[in-house]
């Protein structure tokens, strides 16, 4: 199990691919079979690493409230790896909380970033509600064990229902069948200390749409957004709203997709967008 050792925190990672075109993602759980962060490496030429966020096991738990600086210490996180890796510059994704993490490093540590490809990426709407709707219902869930495990046996099956059908394909059956495995161990032997930490929305300090608007217009590392239309958490009208503040940012939607299939059912196509982004940027 690849663990390394950083400045103040030990985080677990997986490898895949290799070369100097470096990808970066960092995530509380991405799954190690079916992914198109792993395709971008075995199929288009990306050194990935994907990395299990500190709070998350293996990765070195927390067990203090860090306040509003969760998401920039995630993004130091990110380049104290890079640092240790003996890796300057990095493209980076991210889904959902991961593109979280993206954005801070897009404000923090531009100079660093090739590129960002953003998924169901926001940010949350400023509604004067300091953390998420499904943030909230994880936290409440895991104030007790009666209430945590029926609720992580439902969220299991729901992150992981896109692998059920390609269950049936020949091709990647296996993996998928490992992929939704894999997917219920880490919902349902969640650490409590994880299920409870509330890291609030992407921005902490900014109070309105108006002045996220003006934060999210000073970033100009070339972004993607990949999101879905069905999408309830980083909803379509979110991600226009971000594509009209990111002057060097570009948008695929996909039609009737919801919050957790993004990354998996549309794996393809990610990739497909991804790449032709990258070309047609001259980033690659």
């Amino acid at each position: 199990m690849p663990i390394i050792k950083l400045k103040d925190v030990e985080l677990y990672y997986e490898e895949f691919g290799s070369g100097d075109r470096y990808l970066i993602q960092a995530q509380q759980f991405v799954n190690s079979y079916v992914y198109y962060t792993k395709d971008l490496a075995e199929k288009c030429g990306f050194h990935a690493y994907i990395i299990r966020i500190r709070g998350y096991a293996p990765s070195a738990l927390v067990y203090e409230d860090l306040g509003d600086d969760w998401y920039d210490v995630w993004a130091q996180d990110v380049v104290d790896f890079a640092d240790a890796m003996g890796i300057d510059k990095f493209f980076y994704t991210g889904h959902s909380h991961g593109a979280g993490i993206g954005w801070h490093l897009c404000m923090n540590h531009p100079d660093r970033l090739r590129g960002f490809f953003a998924s169901g990426s926001g940010p949350h709407m400023k509604d004067g509600k300091a953390t998420g709707a499904a943030r909230m219902m994880t936290i409440e869930a895991a104030k007790s064990r009666e209430t945590w495990v029926p609720y992580a046996e439902k969220q299991a099956a729901y992150v992981g229902k896109a692998f059920i059908p390609m269950q049936e394909d020949p091709t990647i059956s296996e993996d998928a069948k490992k992929a939704y495995e894999q997917t219920v161990e880490f919902w349902t032997n969640m650490p409590p200390e994880s299920a409870l930490l509330n890291p609030r929305k992407p921005f902490p300090r900014v109070p309105t749409e108006e002045t996220l608007a003006e934060v999210l217009g000073t970033i100009h590392v070339p972004t993607i957004m990949l999101g879905g239309t069905a999408d309830t958490i980083s909803g379509p009208e979110l991600m226009v709203r971000t594509l009209r503040a990111l002057k060097d940012s570009k948008l695929v939607l996909y039609h009737g997709v919801d919050h957790v299939d993004l990354p998996i059912k549309m794996k393809d196509e990610y990739v497909g967008d991804i790449m032709a982004f990258c070309n047609e940027r001259g980033l690659i």
